[in-house]
């Protein structure tokens, strides 16, 4: 037989030579635990799930169709179930839920200090798996309590979690009104200011045009290049037909005399458009514009184009942002939603007498069969 096996049979005939003992000590044990659950404070539980609200930032500064987006410059990006938690936790809270219910006479605190350090403890709030929070509130019975302090606490427990959902949804209202006030404020201002921009990129723009001709310049020098090749190309005709004239008459001759005069006429018109001279005519008053001004002209329109387009299109955004926080700002729809309201508890959370009495009568055979041995040892000795 081995050793294992005849220590076994020892503390077995041990324990049966102290059954009494033993028994009367676990009996003890259990009659006092059966006892003091019977007369120690009782304790309610009031439980609600809540569905934290969603986030309103944007999901970045260029959203996904291309549009300007500053809602995450505006609103940030921090997650409604942080947000929360840090109310639920917050002396503010605890402070509005104690005067309220007055807990601290409640509580037997001497100050508010420690009904807040009672209060927090009694609070739990838990994130579950499903997105959702858990809000409960824990409250305790009196010693040697009876129906009438039992029916109490229940409607207390529910009471307190009821009041702190409402005032949850108060401040997180309230939080979020502030908010949107300072987006106003905020849009208010740049609004105004692109407002501005826009018609001085516009007045700009006008005066340029209206300065160079420039209603399409484009298509304005598609014309002007097109009336100069055919100014050139009659140049080119008359110089023929005067170099055929000049074979045959005197240069005084009437005919040589006006081709003359149409090849300057010509070349006059000509250099209207940007051909080596720009004394005949005021810029004012150009259909088309010159040559060697196209380039630079292009540019500068192009640029002008540019920003009204940029103002116009900031205009339009920042407009119905703005008008997107006056109403964020004037709303007072609920921002919590309950998904399961706290209702009075019928059982007690606390005490659980069936695994108090089970969980010290395990300790109490424990400590007694130790006790034995120490007592079979002494009398071996």
């Amino acid at each position: 037989m081995s050793n294992n096996s005849l220590i076994s049979i020892k503390l077995l005939n041990i324990c049966l030579k102290y059954k009494f003992i033993i028994f009367r000590n676990v009996l003890l044990v259990i009659i006092l635990v059966s006892i003091l659950s019977l007369i120690m404070p009782k304790t309610f539980r009031s439980t609600a799930v809540l569905m934290p609200p969603k986030s309103q930032s944007d999901s970045g500064l260029i959203s996904n169709k291309g549009e300007i987006s500053l809602g995450s410059l505006l609103t940030g990006s921090t997650d409604g179930s942080n947000a929360i938690f840090a109310i639920l936790k917050s002396r503010t809270m605890a402070e509005s839920v104690i005067n309220e219910m007055n807990l601290i006479e409640i509580y037997g605190s001497e100050n508010l200090e420690e009904a807040i350090k009672t209060f927090k403890k009694n609070l739990i709030i838990r994130d579950l798996e499903e997105g959702t929070i858990s809000l409960s509130i824990l409250v305790h019975t009196p010693w040697l309590s009876n129906d009438m302090n039992n029916n109490s606490a229940r409607k207390l427990s529910t009471k307190i979690v009821r009041y702190i959902i409402i005032e949850l949804d108060r401040v997180n209202k309230l939080l979020q009104t502030d908010e949107a006030r300072y987006q106003r404020l905020f849009l208010e201002k740049r609004h105004n200011e692109t407002i501005n921009n826009l018609n001085k990129a516009e007045e700009e723009l006008r005066l340029f045009q209206h300065k160079h001709n420039t209603l399409d310049l484009v298509e304005q020098t598609k014309a002007a290049i097109n009336i100069g090749a055919e100014i050139q190309s009659q140049i080119l005709i008359e110089e023929v037909k005067l170099g055929v004239l000049s074979k045959t008459y005197n240069s005084d001759h009437p005919e040589i005399v006006k081709l003359e005069m149409q090849i300057e006429e010509l070349d006059r018109q000509l250099s209207v458009l940007d051909i080596g001279s720009n004394q005949f005519t005021d810029s004012n008053d150009k259909v088309f514009p010159k040559y060697s001004e196209v380039p630079d002209l292009s540019i500068e329109l192009m640029r002008l184009q540019r920003e009204v387009e940029i103002q116009s299109t900031l205009y339009l955004y920042l407009s119905e942002r703005y008008e997107a926080s006056k109403i964020q700002e004037a709303r007072d729809t609920p921002t919590i939603q309950v998904l399961d309201d706290a209702n009075s508890p019928i059982k007690r959370y606390k005490p659980k007498r069936k695994l108090m009495v089970i969980g010290y009568a395990l300790i109490s055979m424990a400590l007694s069969i130790f006790y034995v041995i120490l007592i079979d040892y002494r009398q071996l000795k």
